[in-house]
């Protein structure tokens, strides 16, 4: 006879506060050493840190964001980029830049730049996390929930699928953003990935956020400044 298989759920046993309180700190010490890894250029750092905000920051079925549990998801959040202008008709990404060399760009997080020329500004979390940062060339936009779930569940962070939306396939791959390098001999794409800078200046705004406005843990959330960043 074929062995039975028992469908009992598990017995599950809710966790007390100072214990979640504890796994945020070494959830933000993760996040730290994962932006230092992003910082001294393994670029491919930016998929843990897509699984560090997934893990502190979605909601979903059985899935519970770590800073809801603790009753701090729906404060305000401090961001870096503004709000999209939707009279601007070319692309736009306010969380990264570019840097240039002689034959070479890349996309890098505002932060390594020394910040953007907005200065982070305290705005409702769920506008915070649902409201679009990015525009491509075919005006498809991305807020940073679908950025970081993207990453995390599909593309490194816990997940390697298949098959890629397509507009994220078009940001990650196809350079949508439109933006180009031109020297004297060639015009050519960044050569680095905007998604992944992405998460390094989302993890910035949110350290930042939980450094200035959550005192309790403000002494485990001090932002990582990068190497040569401007001041």
């Amino acid at each position: 006879m074929g062995r039975q298989i028992n469908m009992t759920k598990p017995k599950r046993i809710q966790r007390p506060k100072d214990e979640l309180k504890r796994e945020l700190i070494e959830q933000l010490q993760l996040l730290r050493h994962s932006c230092q890894t992003f910082d001294n250029g393994l670029e491919a750092a930016g998929k843990y840190i897509s699984l560090n905000l997934r893990v502190l920051l979605h909601n979903h079925r059985q899935s519970h964001a770590l800073l809801d549990q603790l009753g701090f998801r729906l404060g305000h959040y401090l961001t870096s980029a503004p709000p999209l202008d939707p009279r601007n008709l070319i692309t736009t990404c306010d969380l990264i830049t570019m840097q240039f060399s002689n034959d070479e760009a890349r996309y890098l997080p505002l932060i390594a730049a020394g910040g953007g020329p907005w200065p982070l500004q305290p705005i409702p979390f769920v506008n915070w996390w649902n409201d679009p940062v990015l525009k491509d060339n075919r005006n498809r936009t991305f807020c940073r929930r679908e950025l970081v779930l993207n990453v995390a569940d599909t593309d490194g962070g816990a997940h390697v699928d298949p098959e890629l939306e397509e507009a994220y396939m078009a940001i990650s791959r196809e350079n949508s953003l439109g933006w180009l390098f031109v020297n004297s001999s060639a015009t050519s794409a960044p050569e680095s990935r905007p998604e992944l800078a992405c998460m390094r200046q989302i993890a910035h705004e949110l350290l930042s956020t939980i450094h200035q406005l959550m005192p309790e843990f403000s002494q485990y959330a001090q932002p990582i400044i990068p190497p040569g960043a401007a001041r």
